[in-house]
C-alpha cells in the first residue's frame, strides 16, 4: 500500500487561522452529494496564492484511507478542550480524531482512536483475498464515509470484519458503530450487526438473506430525519 493511503494531509489557509471553518459532517457536504461550500469564510481568488495556501502539516494512519475525512469546528471535548477535528476512518478499521489545526506537542498524537479489531481473538478486517476485490487492497474494514450528528455529537459508521472462533469457524459481519466525537466512546445499545432478510426467490427459496462476504459498505453514510442509510 502506497504511502499515500497511509497518512492523512491536512490543508489549510495560512491567512485567517482565526476565522471559523464549515463543518463538514457528510460525503460531499450536504445530502444531496453536491460537493459545495456555500459558506466559505476564507478562499477566494483575491486570498490565495502559493504562498499562502498548501499542505500544513501531516499525520499517520494505520491503513488505507478510502473514506472522506470529515471535520467538525469547536468540539467541546470530554476532557474540558475544545478542538478543531478531522475524523479519519482506514481499512483497518480504525478511526482517528485528530486536531485539526497543527500537530505540534500534544496534538502530534491523535485526540483519540479507536479499533474496532481484536486480532488476539480473531477479529481483523477482512482480507482482499477473500472477496477478491479489485478496487480496495489489502483489506476491507471501514472504506464508506462515516457520517456525523453535528447535534449530538455522534459519528456512525461501518466497520467490516473477519472473525474467526476458536473451533476454527469462520463470520463476516457488519456492524453499524456509534461514537460520541467528544471522547470517542461507544453508544450505548452500538454496535449492531447489519442483519437482513426480505421475501424472494433470488437464493432459491422463498427468503433473500443477506451476506456478509457479498457485501461491500462502500457508499457513504447518510443521516435525515433521524435515520442512517446505508
Amino acid at each position: 500500500m502506497g504511502s499515500s493511503l497511509r497518512s492523512l494531509a491536512a490543508a489549510f489557509v495560512v491567512l485567517l487561522p482565526a476565522a471559523a471553518q464549515v463543518n463538514v459532517p457528510t460525503y460531499r457536504n450536504d445530502n444531496a452529494r453536491t460537493g459545495q461550500n456555500l459558506n466559505e469564510p476564507l478562499l477566494s481568488p483575491g486570498t490565495l496564492s502559493n504562498a499562502q495556501f498548501g499542505r500544513r502539516f501531516l499525520q499517520p494512519v494505520d491503513g488505507g484511507v478510502y473514506a472522506q475525512p470529515l471535520y467538525m469546528g469547536a468540539v467541546p471535548m470530554a476532557t474540558g478542550a475544545v478542538h478543531d477535528m478531522v475524523l479519519v476512518a482506514t481499512t483497518h478499521d480504525t478511526l482517528y480524531a485528530f486536531d485539526a489545526d497543527d500537530n505540534l506537542g500534544a496534538n502530534a498524537a491523535p485526540l483519540w482512536q479507536v479499533s474496532f479489531i481484536n486480532p488476539s481473538q480473531g477479529v481483523v478486517p477482512i482480507p482482499w483475498g477473500d472477496v477478491n476485490c479489485g478496487t480496495v487492497y489489502p483489506e476491507l474494514g471501514i472504506i464508506g464515509t462515516p457520517v456525523i450528528d453535528p447535534a449530538t455529537y455522534t459519528i456512525y459508521l461501518v466497520a467490516s470484519t473477519k472473525e474467526t472462533a476458536n473451533d476454527g469457524s469462520i463470520r463476516y459481519v457488519h456492524r453499524l458503530h456509534a461514537l460520541d466525537i467528544r471522547s470517542g466512546q461507544e453508544l450505548p445499545a452500538s454496535p449492531v450487526e447489519i442483519q437482513a432478510s426480505v421475501p424472494g426467490i433470488g437464493d432459491g427459496s422463498t427468503t433473500v438473506t443477506f451476506v456478509p462476504l457479498s457485501y461491500k459498505q462502500r457508499a457513504a453514510l447518510l443521516l435525515a430525519n433521524g435515520v442512517v442509510y446505508n
